[in-house]
């Protein structure tokens, strides 16, 4: 039979060794926290320096190869664009949830998250929302689009979370109401 100091000296050398895989674990999440860190602060420093670039009116249509900037360049090509140039391929951000404002008001994939959160027996986790949508649960880029997609219609109103799960907001999951703008689409998403 085994003593119980050697019993012991197994348990300590396991809860050492369990110690180490964590400390290595967090020291690597350390790692990364700062990177995403640094990733943000580029990210804000670039839409920083562009809205600057907008104000000044410096900005070129794409395309232009001259490398002017200033009053000349705008008064040659026209004032900006009024509101954000999206590219091919990417959603309007959602409105601010207003009374009125109906699911047709949303553009794309903000429209089926929210249609499918609506239309769901109650709160969701972003994973079953992710598979509600068709889309594989198991791949966490996928998982992070809808988890995007989410954010941004809790910021702008149109659902709640609780405590990771996602629900209607009160105002927008009225069904007994009728939207005014129900059959007016946004104007950012007119060809949706």
């Amino acid at each position: 039979m085994p003593s119980v100091i050697a019993l012991l000296e197994v348990r300590e050398a396991r809860a050492r060794e369990d110690l180490e895989s964590w400390l290595e674990m967090l020291r690597e999440a350390e790692v990364q926290a700062e990177a995403a860190r640094q990733r943000l602060e580029h990210a804000r420093i670039a839409r920083e320096e562009v809205a600057r670039m907008f104000a000044e009116g410096t900005v070129l249509p794409e395309g232009d190869d001259r490398a002017s900037t200033g009053r000349a360049a705008v008064e040659e090509t026209g004032p900006a664009p009024a509101g954000p140039v999206l590219r091919e391929g990417y959603d309007a951000r959602p409105p601010v949830w207003q009374p009125g404002l109906g699911a047709d008001a949303l553009c794309g994939a903000y429209r089926q998250v929210f249609e499918t959160v609506l239309a769901g027996p109650g709160p969701v986790t972003v994973q079953e929302l992710t598979r509600a949508l068709g889309r594989d649960a198991a791949r966490l880029n996928e998982v992070e689009k809808v988890r995007h997609r989410a954010y941004a219609l809790e910021a702008r109103g149109w659902l709640v979370r609780e405590r990771g799960l996602f629900r209607p907001a009160a105002g927008p999951a009225a069904r007994g109401g009728t939207p005014a703008s129900a059959d007016v689409p946004s104007p950012a998403c007119a060809s949706a």
